[in-house]
């Protein structure tokens, strides 16, 4: 009797959860506009930006992103791409384009100093030359459509922001990666993205694809330096802008931004091994507890399957089963270009991603420390060294007006 009272209860309160998240995420697309369907004023001048993009070991890919950057209908563009230690051939295909278009110019490294992560290095690297007074962050296998940037400048001049998001499209070609990744996106939607506008609000937002970011913002809060050994830079670089009381905002690309985060389902699982521990602030409580809280989250719903449990929390459970299946559905249309019955593989790829953690936790404790980019880098350092989530103050005002979804 008393478990099944204490069922019901969590039953009800992952309901509530589930149900919650639910609702944020369809507050965002019922009320903002997509960056390709937001049409806006443009500024009286385009202010110059200067994009960043830290490359090491991109020759697949790194001349078609980077012909995208170049194809941007921007006025004032400058691009840097960074080309850190590769060993294959990113940094003679950026030297080639580069002698085509003065708008792009390379600078190689050939040597990672102490005390920092190369792609944060190479960030670090790329801002210091840069003319713009806005600064564009992405990577060597981000593709754009030609408006995009164009877009997103006109955006956060009018609502006055200081750092923007456009969030990308995931390319994804086979049925389990476009479940996993669906997966993932929704795990990690803890943040509510409706309140960014919010002054002293919990919600903040880093996309490392794309983040559009004004240099004196960008230089109050330190830059680089402060996220010098931070393997998730991209969201703490938003944390710490947030604290700062930047205005921040962000809408979904609509496909006008996109990349392939990994290719494959093996791989998607393997590109986690380095960040997932990170996620939990290097923490082994945290990491027990999340991934505990995770799985509980992810079973919970299918016990009346296994267990004999009272009629009455049925509902809930199906409630929570049919909203996990359905996030996860929603994302592989919107997001990653899937037909939906993706949603079907949600709680097997739940626990996949639970797995993933684990296996990351486990691996970054057994071995003392990360292996990125080819150099290893320790655990207690990288303690030392993290942006806390935790203390997270957003002081001042980040006042903006939420622009609204056109009608259709």
């Amino acid at each position: 009797m008393i478990l099944s009272v204490g069922y019901g209860i969590c039953a009800i309160v992952l309901a509530g959860v589930y149900g919650t998240i639910f609702a944020r995420l369809a507050a965002f697309r019922r009320r903002f506009p997509t960056l390709r369907e937001w049409e806006g004023p443009s500024p009286p001048t385009w202010p110059k930006v200067s994009v960043i993009v830290p490359c090491r070991n991109e020759e697949a890919g790194v001349e078609k992103a980077m012909l995208s950057l170049l194809a941007q209908d921007y006025p004032e563009l400058q691009i840097l791409a960074v080309d850190d230690r590769s060993e294959d051939a990113t940094g003679a295909v950026l030297d080639a384009l580069a002698a085509r278009d003065p708008r792009l110019t390379v600078l190689h490294i050939a040597t990672l100093p102490d005390g920092w992560l190369g792609k944060n290095h190479a960030m670090r690297q790329g801002a210091a030359r840069a003319d713009g007074s806005w600064l564009l962050f992405t990577d060597g296998d981000v593709m754009f459509e030609p408006g995009a940037l164009k877009r997103s400048v006109a955006f956060a001049k009018a609502h006055g922001l200081g750092h923007f998001i456009a969030l990308p499209r995931f390319v994804a070609d086979g049925f389990l990666e476009r479940a996993f990744v669906s997966t993932f996106m929704i795990s990690f939607s803890v943040l509510d993205p409706t309140r960014l506008h919010v002054a002293k609000s919990w919600s903040f937002v880093g996309v490392g694809a794309f983040g559009l970011v004004r240099r004196d913002a960008y230089e109050r809060i330190g830059g680089h330096e402060r996220l010098a050994f931070e393997v998730a830079d991209d969201v703490k670089l938003g944390l710490l802008l947030r604290r700062g009381g930047v205005a921040q905002g962000c809408l979904d690309s609509d496909g006008m931004v996109s990349v392939r985060w990994q290719n494959g389902f093996l791989a998607s699982l393997r590109g986690l091994e380095k960040n997932a521990f990170a996620a939990l602030e290097w923490d082994p409580v945290a990491a027990v507890l999340g991934i505990s809280a995770f799985l509980g989250a992810t079973l919970l719903p299918y016990a009346p399957l296994v267990f004999t449990l009272p009629i009455w929390t049925w509902p809930f459970a199906a409630f929570c089963a049919f909203v996990q299946v359905l996030l996860v559905s929603a994302a592989s249309r919107h997001s990653a270009s899937g037909t939906g019955l993706e949603g079907l593989l949600a709680p097997f790829m739940a626990l996949s991603l639970a797995g993933v953690i684990t296996w990351s936790t486990m691996l970054a404790l057994a071995r003392g420390g990360i292996v990125w980019r080819g150099t290893f880098y320790p655990l207690a350092r990288l303690r030392q060294h993290c942006v806390r989530v935790l203390s997270l103050k957003a002081e001042n005002g980040v006042g903006w007006t939420p622009p609204t979804r056109p009608r259709r």
